[in-house]
């Protein structure tokens, strides 16, 4: 297959929202637009992702120039899964439409911004280079600033105040990592920095900037640093809640599987419990979170806390299983919390409260959400058959493995907490309670239920088709954990030099 080929899945969002500048008094036809393209976007990666698991990683090198003096990107089945995912997400997201202000969003650019967003995601998936992976981020934060700001409510300024404040650090932090590992290294592309960090003899600084890079990448996936993810779903709209939900923090876990198994495996007995000790903070604050909150946006929003504290867990253990899990866990988790957001904001369309006691008898009137939201629990929990019980096995294997019972534990207890507060929405929906009140629901429009409805069979095939999702994990697993093979498949003439 044509190396070049790499390029389309960051090219076509990139393009396309150029495009719809021009067309932003013409609704139907950017609709078509942005629609179309993240579809074809989605079928591309997917036979990016079909043809390495056949074969071998791509690599596409500008200009003709190999690695580490050109910009370099790598499609293997780690990165490809997730952009095959993201993509998919986002044209259910672009599908499920933008709400009253449909017919206005392209005047405020809303599409434009959203495949600004899903082209950084993409390329920080793809690039194969620290200082590539630093500007993917910027372009996704920037785009994501746009975004979190579209509003005139004071809530959500205070809000856009707290995310712009804490990610800009987290950049700062990120770039000081990228500074001292050039130093100390005097390369950024992933294959040359991984030879050269295992011939490096000062490890105090190896440790540093591995810290530095944990905490840098901790603060866009809400491990520990949580503060700007509540308060900043909470006031989204309900597509951008579940863009946000989707790719966001999933960035952030990614670049931690990616730096921790390939880049930072020389100390594991120093960084990987840090990682440890970080996933279990945060399944702590998310277990607080979902108990604590009625407004079911927050609800909503703690969920994603904890499945960072869950993911993180697979990949501290510095296990196979768990950094299997871990991978399993974090691609699974993009679809089910889009399904989530789905779920949650048309429950505050349909009734206009965010409160779960205004959702007395919704799921008698409408069978349909009791059926998705059951779905959508038993994944979240990790019920068998359901999609969210393969990663965690493998997780619950890797702690038992690496003796880390006290993050197992919090996962077992966090995980029956989360369905729990789940559960109590669904009861109110079915049953109500004492305190609940009837309202009168706005009927949702049926293409609406229909993204809906693909999701909820989206989980469920994951579920019952785990061995062929496993099938892949597994492959983008072994190629990250061992580094003899995978600079052997990626970069053969780096090893050689290194010799």
């Amino acid at each position: 297959m044509n190396s070049n080929l790499l390029i389309l899945p960051i090219l076509l969002p990139l393009l396309c929202a150029l495009l719809l500048v021009f067309t932003k008094n013409k609704n139907r036809v950017s609709k078509i637009l942005y629609i179309g393209t993240m579809t074809v976007n989605t079928l591309i990666s997917l036979a990016l992702l079909i043809y390495v698991m056949n074969h071998k990683p791509i690599t596409l090198d500008f200009g003709g120039w190999k690695a580490p003096f050109g910009i370099q990107f790598l499609g293997d089945t780690l990165s490809l899964l997730m952009v095959t995912v993201a993509s998919f997400v986002v044209t259910l997201i672009m599908a499920y439409g933008f709400g009253p202000a449909e017919k206005r969003v392209n005047r405020y650019y809303l599409p434009t911004f959203i495949l600004f967003l899903t082209t950084g995601v993409i390329g920080a998936f793809l690039t194969s280079d620290l200082f590539n992976l630093y500007v993917m981020f910027e372009i996704m934060l920037l785009a994501s600033f746009v975004l979190v700001t579209l509003g005139q409510s004071i809530e959500q300024l205070r809000a856009a105040i707290v995310y712009v404040v804490l990610n800009i650090i987290g950049s700062w932090l990120f770039l000081l990592g990228i500074g001292l590992l050039y130093k100390l290294v005097g390369t950024l592309n992933f294959s040359q920095v991984a030879l050269r960090l295992d011939d490096v003899h000062n490890n105090e600084m190896v440790v540093v900037i591995a810290i530095v890079f944990m905490i840098a990448f901790g603060s866009k996936a809400s491990l520990v640093l949580f503060m700007w993810l509540p308060k900043a779903y909470a006031v989204l709209n309900t597509e951008l809640a579940a863009l946000f939900a989707a790719l966001m923090t999933k960035v952030g876990a990614y670049a931690l599987i990616r730096f921790f198994t390939l880049l930072f495996d020389q100390h594991p007995n120093i960084t990987h419990p840090i990682l440890v000790f970080m996933s279990c903070i945060t399944m702590i604050i998310g277990a607080f979170g979902v108990i604590a909150f009625k407004d079911i946006k927050k609800i909503a929003a703690y969920q994603v806390i904890l499945s960072i504290g869950f993911i993180i867990l697979g990949l501290g253990s510095n296990t196979f299983a768990g950094i299997h899990g871990a991978i399993f866990y974090l691609t699974n988790d993009i679809v089910v919390k889009t399904l989530l957001f789905f779920i949650i904001g048309s429950l505050v369309y349909m009734s206009g409260y965010r409160e779960y006691k205004y959702l007395y008898g919704l799921a008698k009137r409408e069978p349909f959400f009791g059926v998705a939201f059951i779905v959508m629990i038993f994944a979240i929990g990790g019920v068998p058959p359901f999609s969210g019980f393969p990663g965690k096995v493998l997780i619950f294997q890797g702690a038992v493995q690496n003796g880390n019972y006290i993050g197992l534990a919090l996962m077992i207890l966090t995980s029956l907490l989360a369905m729990y507060s789940l559960f109590r929405i669904l009861f109110i929906m079915y049953f109500g309670d004492a305190d609940g009140e009837q309202v009168d629901y706005n009927p949702l429009p049926a293409h609406r239920k229909g993204m809906i409805g693909i999701l909820t069979v989206a989980v469920l095939v994951m579920g019952l088709a785990a061995p062929i999702v496993m099938n892949v994990t597994k492959n983008a697993t072994e190629l990250n954990t061992n580094d003899a093979y995978f600079h052997h498949l990626v970069n053969p003439h780096l090893k050689e030099e290194n010799k």
